[in-house]
Parts: C-alpha cells; structure tokens; sequence
C-alpha cells in the first residue's frame, strides 16, 4: 500500500521513487491528476538532473481540451514494491502521478487537509 495525505490546497500527494537506467535516484512528491491519462510527468530541471533518455513524443490533451505534444523520458518507478520502467512526460514544475500508472489500484482518499490518501493493489500493475 502507498500511503500520502491531502495538502491544504486539496491537492491528493504522495511520494514516489525514480530511478535511472545509469543508477540515479530521486524521491519525489506527486500530485495525484485524474485527467492525465499517462504514467508519470516530471519537470524539465529533474529529467535533466536524473540524466533520464529521451524516449521519445506523446501526444496529451489537456484540460482546456487542447492537444499538445510532450517530450518523454524512460524512467523507473517504484510502485507497490515493483519496479516499472515508464514513460514519463516533461511538463510544468511539480510530478503528477497519472491513471496509467494508477491501473489496477485502489485510490482512496478523505478530501480534507491532511487527510489520508491510500494506494492499494488490485492485482493488475502499471506493468501488467
């Protein structure tokens, strides 16, 4: 089970483990996002940092219903004592956790300040 908590910006965050094919790794606060169908996103400044291969180009609608392309990197997630290697989109300053890697999960959460989000598997993982 993953365990985060809702911020006082009502915002779902937990945290997440990278990794890079070359061994770099990083632990990251995510934002829970619903609407973004993708596995993870990440900010420019962190890819760069992690030294992540570019792996290529997606295609994501956005909120305000406008598709945009985005430039993605090959990461390593630890995600429910599994490791996942996934695309991982560059965008905005903050990671977002998305429905991808989310698949085959339990998300609960109590939506009110500090109150717990949890992560539990179905039986299906982002790698399944």
């Amino acid at each position: 089970m993953i365990i985060g908590a809702v911020t006082s910006e009502l915002e779902a965050v937990l945290t997440v483990r990278l990794q890079s094919a070359g061994g770099r790794s990083e632990t990251v606060s995510a934002v829970i996002d619903t609407g973004f169908d993708g596995f993870i996103a990440l900010p420019p400044d962190l890819i760069a940092q992690m030294q992540l291969p570019f792996a290529g180009s997606v295609c994501l609608a956005l909120a305000d219903g406008n598709e945009t392309w985005f430039r993605t990197f090959e990461v390593i997630v630890h995600w429910q004592g599994e490791r996942f290697v996934v695309p991982a989109a560059e965008m905005g300053a903050g990671a977002l956790v998305g429905m991808a890697l989310l698949h085959g999960s339990r998300l609960t959460m109590d939506v009110l300040e500090n109150g717990p989000v949890r992560i539990e598997p179905l039986g299906q993982s982002a790698g399944a």
